[in-house]
């Protein structure tokens, strides 16, 4: 074999294991780009962290009073949103921070209490819920996990129903504590289709599946969801509409 054969046969190789290498490059490409399941099923991505903690109704509270270790209390707080102490009696204490809790202790117990100093540990939180309603397999109350979305709650409860759900018009109303509420459309059908969620739920929303387009939101919580939740705060104090 001259060197002029050798050469030729060289670059051929060449010019072959490139193309190979090419096409594995662009097969690798491909398979990264393809996502395995729809983006909206999975985990949602971290939230950044939130205001200071606010006691919820079920949460189990350690009051610990430094000077008066015999007045140290582990107490629930009750469905009423209150706690029950031997040193204060009873407070009202859901939608308190901690710290706003020790400073009311301490301000109720400082008249029979020398220098009261007090630490509030909630030492475990109680279950949320969310309610789903509408057009869906099993409509009910479900327990909220950390970063829960719309969809992961429907598929809670069975799903849409295919025939009848309205996919571009999901309602999500969240009650106020002065007796709003606001209430937000969301388009499911874009989620179902792939595109990732960015709503995350919240302790006592209510995500209701109509069967038609929805135009007035009052209208929806008076007939439909007041009715499975007495407890919805009155329409009265408006709601935001948005995408």
């Amino acid at each position: 074999m001259t060197l002029g054969m050798q050469g030729r046969i060289l670059v051929r190789r060449a010019g072959f294991a490139a193309i190979l290498a090419l096409a594995a490059g662009c097969g690798h490409r491909t398979a990264a780009s393809s996502p395995a399941t729809i983006a909206a099923l999975q985990p949602p991505a971290p939230l950044p962290p939130g205001p200071n903690y606010r006691i919820e109704i079920g949460d189990q509270l350690h009051v610990h009073f430094l000077f008066q270790p015999d007045m140290t209390e582990d107490v629930p707080v009750r469905p009423d949103g209150r706690i029950s102490l031997a040193s204060t009696g009873e407070l009202d204490v859901a939608g308190l921070t901690p710290t706003d809790l020790e400073k009311l202790i301490i301000d109720r117990s400082k008249s029979h209490l020398r220098d009261p100093q007090v630490t509030v540990v909630v030492t475990k939180l109680g279950e949320r819920h969310v309610f789903i309603g509408g057009e869906v397999t099993k409509p009910g109350f479900v327990v909220l996990t950390p970063n829960m979305t719309p969809l992961q709650a429907i598929l809670v409860v069975g799903g849409f129903k295919a025939e009848t759900a309205k996919l571009d018009s999901v309602l999500l109303i969240t009650p106020g504590a002065d007796g709003s509420f606001t209430a937000a459309r969301l388009n499911m059908q874009q989620v179902v289709d792939g595109v990732p969620e960015r709503v995350r739920l919240h302790p006592n929303d209510v995500v209701y599946v109509p069967r038609t387009w929805v135009a007035d939101m009052n209208i929806v919580v008076d007939q439909y969801v007041r009715g499975l939740i007495p407890a919805l705060p009155h329409v009265g104090a408006g709601y935001s509409l948005s995408q």
